[in-house]
């Protein structure tokens, strides 16, 4: 079956998105497993939460998107309306839950960061029980103390970077508290999945809006060739 030229066009149009939508499944998944390498060095200082399932999400939606937006290329160059129509329905559900993804981090992050927060300073409260849990987190973060080098009478040796000779001083320690650090880290990457799951929906919008263009042009010439 041949399409018009402006079909055609449209065809062309919604494989280019497809792939942006490829490229921004690809960056769910990569910003979900840079996350989870952190996620595990932090992982005992916050039993209040569970720090993998963010990051195991975005792998998990960033997966979903990129096999969607591959069945939209498959539609689109084999210009089937059911394929098409099929991928329009499950980009729809993608952007609603992105969106409401997005306005969920947005809302509820100033009490994320403050159950991190917690989290931290219950650590560092009974520091003796949670001796490797503290310094996995100081060097992950590259912190010291709850609040400064100043929590400590004598630093760890966690307090310093790696490559330091000898004892770690409060000249050469970390300067900042995990505290301060973790919320940085905690503010940081949840706008960080905000605006990449609005971005994402933004592109798929497109891709769905070409995607209906498209199947109602197939439907149409499939009625014209029947005549």
């Amino acid at each position: 079956m041949g399409l018009g030229c402006g079909s055609s066009l449209i065809k062309i149009v919604l494989f280019i998105f497809n792939l942006l939508c490829v490229i921004g499944g690809i960056a769910f998944v990569a910003l979900g497993g840079l996350i989870l390498a952190k996620a595990g060095d932090i992982e005992n200082a916050l039993k209040e939460h569970n720090t993998y399932s963010v990051p195991i999400g975005l792998i998990i939606v960033g997966s979903i998107i990129f096999v969607i937006a591959f069945f939209g290329c498959c539609g689109a160059v084999r210009e089937s309306q059911c394929m098409t129509m099929t991928y329009a329905f499950f980009i729809f559900c993608l952007i609603v839950l992105q969106v409401v993804a997005a306005c969920v981090i947005f809302v509820y992050q100033d009490d994320f960061r403050k159950g991190l927060e917690k989290g931290v300073r219950e650590l560092f409260d009974n520091v003796q029980g949670n001796r490797e849990a503290v310094d996995a987190m100081q060097k992950a973060l590259q912190c010291c103390g709850s609040e400064g080098p100043d929590f400590w009478s004598i630093l760890p040796s966690s307090c310093c970077e790696t490559q330091i000779v000898g004892t770690c001083t409060k000249i050469n320690a970390y300067q900042r508290g995990c505290v301060s650090k973790l919320r940085e880290y905690a503010v940081d990457y949840s706008n960080y999945i905000a605006y990449v799951a609005l971005g994402v929906a933004g592109v798929e919008l497109l891709g769905l809006i070409f995607a209906c263009c498209l199947a109602t042009s197939i439907r149409n010439e499939k009625r014209r060739s029947a005549y």
